[in-house]
């Protein structure tokens, strides 16, 4: 007699509703359990770091940030410490990281600032994009080369755009102003009169005065006046001013 082979029958797979329910099932699971695991008091925020303040102090940064301490680290809105960030003018940019178990990171960069502008009553420190840095008073500024900035007056409050900055065109020029006269400046006093840019017009120490004139051409008459000044090298006070208004026919006229 021949034996007989016995075949294994092939194994019926679970229906595939049932195995989506399955995994479904698992997914709620694992859901649960990671939001119970993430909901334990270990994750409680007790610390809160700044990273990248030089002039700002970093225990103020803290303070103003409003970070939640003992709040869970992975569940709390930063919305609100974002918004009070962006509210400090001496910061450029920033950026919030959780770091577990309960640390947040406050990583920043400071704006830098290019001159000090001088009014009636008050001062204020600007960067290059003509934000005034000081300008929150609960907020202490460090600025280690203070006195080598060069100081600036004759801008009138009118150009200041709003609380933040001052107007655009006026930070253009003292941008163009100080870097062309950077090799010079050092811890000189500048004076600077806008005159609505088109009659400008600077002073150096109170007693070398420059006219600009109209706001064009600012790079081209800051390298003719440099090409001037060793025709009047230590006789400043005997110059009434130089005029390089017109590039074409710059003038010295002494007193």
């Amino acid at each position: 007699m021949r034996a007989r082979i016995k075949t294994k029958r092939p194994r019926q797979k679970l229906p595939l509703r049932f195995r989506l329910f399955l995994l479904f099932i698992l997914l709620v699971l694992i859901g649960i359990g990671g939001y119970y695991f993430l909901s334990l008091p270990i994750w409680r925020i007790t610390d809160v770091s700044v990273s990248g303040a030089q002039m700002l102090s970093a225990e103020e940064i803290k303070d103003l940030s409003g970070i939640p301490i003992s709040e869970n680290l992975f569940f709390t809105s930063f919305k609100r410490p974002r918004d009070n960030l962006r509210k400090i003018t001496a910061i450029k940019d920033f950026h919030l990281y959780r770091l577990p178990p309960g640390t947040v990171v406050i990583k920043i960069n400071e704006r830098k600032p290019i001159a000090v502008l001088v009014f009636k009553n008050k001062s204020a420190i600007v960067d290059e994009a003509g934000y005034i840095l000081n300008r929150n008073p609960n907020l202490t500024l460090n600025v280690p080369s203070m006195t080598e900035l060069p100081v600036i007056s004759g801008i009138g409050t009118a150009e200041f755009n709003g609380e933040e900055r001052i107007d655009p065109q006026a930070s253009r020029l003292i941008v163009e102003i100080i870097t062309e006269l950077s090799d010079l400046l050092g811890s000189r006093h500048l004076q600077l009169t806008t005159g609505g840019f088109s009659k400008i017009s600077f002073s150096l120490d109170d007693i070398l005065l420059v006219k600009i004139g109209r706001n064009e051409d600012i790079r081209r008459k800051m390298e003719i006046f440099k090409a001037l000044l060793p025709q009047i090298e230590g006789r400043w006070a005997n110059v009434e001013y130089v005029d390089v208004r017109y590039p074409e026919n710059p003038a010295i006229r002494f007193k």
